[in-house]
């Protein structure tokens, strides 16, 4: 009951560090700098298998499960419940709607369009859209921002 109640809070309030907050209290294990959107929802079964790692940003009504558990008419074709953890690492960026499904590892500094459904690991520096998510381009760093800036001051400006 706590941490569906946890979960419900993260999901209406509209500050997206109180809601990585409220994630983290239910037992997502989570980095540094991670910002969670309103209506997102991480695995209301098994929040504690689910890994996101430092400056990942979650858009809103992103839904990621991290547990499989079939209806009494499906266990003889799917097998027992089971809970294969989902990975999104450093720097990711996950589009508005997108639904991970258990046992995905999404790499560094990806970015997941918007509506995608990810059914299978997405490799480092890789933007992937589509139903099921399919790498689409490889990212390549076009900008050098220097270290001793604050990453949430910079503004790039284009000719």
């Amino acid at each position: 009951m706590y941490s569906y109640l946890l979960l419900r809070l993260a999901m209406i309030s509209p500050f997206v560090g109180l809601n990585a907050w409220l994630h983290e209290l239910r037992g997502v294990v989570m980095g540094k700098d991670v910002k969670i959107a309103h209506d997102v929802l991480l695995d209301p079964m098994e929040p504690d298998s689910i890994f996101i790692e430092h400056e990942v940003t979650i858009s809103s009504r992103v839904t990621v499960y991290a547990h499989i558990n079939p209806t009494a008419v499906m266990y003889a074709y799917m097998g027992p419940r089971r809970v294969d953890p989902v990975r999104i690492k450093r720097g990711t960026w996950i589009g508005t709607g997108a639904l991970i499904l258990p046992g995905v590892t999404i790499g560094e500094y990806c970015v997941i369009g918007a509506g995608a459904v990810v059914t299978s690991d997405i490799p480092d520096h890789t933007l992937a859209l589509g139903v099921p998510a399919r790498p689409v381009k490889l990212l390549e760093k076009k900008f050098h921002i220097k270290e001793d800036a604050t990453v949430g001051r910079v503004c790039v400006l284009e000719d």
